[in-house]
């Protein structure tokens, strides 16, 4: 090797940096590029990402269904004694029975020859939920039953806890499992765009060996459909070969097609009766859990029965319904809807002026005030600092009425039913224009939040990379 060639070697060798420190990671760099704090953030997936979080929000984002397709959910809530389990009955019968007379309707059409098209909002598809694990009998036929899940003797003698701890504790091992509910829900609500199948059975086997919801088959419907399907079946089989065709035809149905028969149509109505102590689902965590679920999944209404009767009897009793009522808007932020109940009894038209004449009350409190003998008003001191305690609180619920609805319905002979899914349609606007902005805002407003903490986190970096000479 020549001179010239080892003194080039060396120059190299001098000019050569420093290796780097062993915490340090070298980064080959020709020239220096300043990075901004946006440059340093991880990109986003925009309000889609955070709106899958939301079923509701989703479903409208990828589907672009729009809210006449979704199935108001009804909670169904109430003091004790106030008829909500009856109503419930009555709710599921008015389905029912608006089912039955659409299909003899058709049916006399047919016989008539006469063609003629149902109105879309005839028929109503409804979908019923107890979660009351105390109950002994309901009256009305229930798809999921929390009876089913969990045992209220069971849970009291091994937790040695009374009714209404027991209860509570039934409703609070539900709704561990309540995810399991909501699965079968969209599956049952929207079976078209889950395969068609609305099976609930189809992905989770027996719901109760593992703590969850089971899932009770439609008899009724299928046996409907079966005898709907045998009876076209045979209209095109010849007399004299009446036994070989109608077996041909059974060989050639399959068993899914009665499933998916009885199953396809999408729901109107999802209907829950809550216990009847009803702080032990309004104020409990399990009670949050359930109402949140829901109301993020469905157009969701509360419908808060009243016994009509009893606030006839006393105005601190009709008072003390509605502070219950607005504590329950104020806490779950749904519509809700006032339902007056048992009006075969007693007429619901006092209660309504109530809540739409501040004045009316006032003499409706005058008068109980003067009442003679030891009436309950007297009792509670209708003169003194209980009447001016009853006034002020009926000043301030005076804006609490202007955004609730009502309705006088009768639990035992049904009147009123038919006034009621009407109030709650509107109820259900309301949560298109309520709850669900407010759900977008508070979505956005957390998207919002997490951008923020990137950017300080950003910002951070820049500094300590500046300061180390980085940038």
């Amino acid at each position: 090797m020549s001179s010239v060639e080892r003194g080039t070697q060396n120059n190299q060798a001098k000019t050569r940096p420093p290796p780097p420190p062993n915490n340090y990671i070298s980064i080959t760099m020709t020239t220096r590029v300043p990075l901004s704090t946006d440059d340093i953030i991880a990109p986003t997936d925009g309000k889609d990402s955070y709106y899958a979080k939301i079923p509701i929000l989703k479903r409208r984002a990828t589907t672009g269904s729009d809210s006449k397709k979704d199935p108001i959910c009804v909670i169904v809530v109430g003091m004790a004694g106030s008829g909500k389990t009856t109503l419930m009955a009555q709710l599921q019968k008015s389905l029912n029975l608006r089912d039955e007379g659409d299909d003899n309707a058709a049916a006399n059409n047919n016989n008539n020859a006469i063609e003629s098209t149902p109105s879309p909002q005839s028929k109503r598809a409804g979908y019923a939920i107890n979660l009351d694990p105390a109950a002994k009998y309901i009256p009305f036929s229930s798809s999921i039953d929390i009876r089913d899940t969990v045992d209220y003797i069971e849970v009291m003698r091994q937790h040695k806890l009374g009714p209404n701890g027991a209860i509570l504790t039934c409703l609070n091992l539900f709704a561990t499992k309540f995810d399991q509910v909501m699965a079968i829900l969209e599956r049952r609500a929207f079976p078209l765009e889950n395969g068609g199948g609305g099976d609930e059975n189809d992905d989770g086997g027996d719901k109760k060996s593992d703590g969850g919801p089971p899932a009770k088959e439609e008899d009724e419907a299928k046996s409907k459909t079966d005898e709907t399907q045998q009876q076209q079946q045979q209209c095109h089989v010849d007399d004299n070969s009446n036994n070989g065709a109608a077996d041909d035809a059974d060989d050639t149905t399959t068993p899914n097609t009665t499933t998916t028969t009885s199953n396809t149509s999408p729901l109107d109505y999802i209907l829950i009766d809550t216990p009847g102590q009803i702080e032990a689902f309004t104020w409990s965590a399990s009670g949050t859990i359930v109402t949140s679920a829901l109301a993020t999944a469905f157009p969701t209404v509360l419908a808060f029965v009243v016994d009509t009767p009893r606030c006839a009897a006393s105005v601190h009793t009709f008072m003390s319904n509605m502070l219950y009522a607005c504590s329950m808007l104020y806490r779950a932020k749904l519509p809700m809807v006032i339902v007056l109940n048992k009006i075969d009894i007693v007429g619901c038209e006092f209660v309504k002026e109530w809540m739409e004449d501040y004045d009316s009350f006032q003499e409706a409190l005058d008068e109980a005030s003067s009442a003679n003998g030891y009436s309950d008003e007297m009792a509670g001191g209708g003169s003194g600092y209980y009447a001016s305690l009853t006034r002020s609180l009926s000043l301030v619920l005076d804006e609490f009425y202007n955004h609730l609805h009502k309705v006088g319905v009768s639990a035992a002979t049904g009147e009123g039913v038919e006034e009621f899914w009407t109030v709650v349609e509107q109820a259900a606007e309301d949560y298109e224009e309520g709850y669900l902005v407010d759900l977008k805002n508070r979505v956005e407003e957390q998207r919002m939040k997490e951008r923020a903490m990137q950017r300080v986190g950003a910002r951070k970096l820049v500094r300590d990379l500046q300061e180390d000479g980085q940038l």
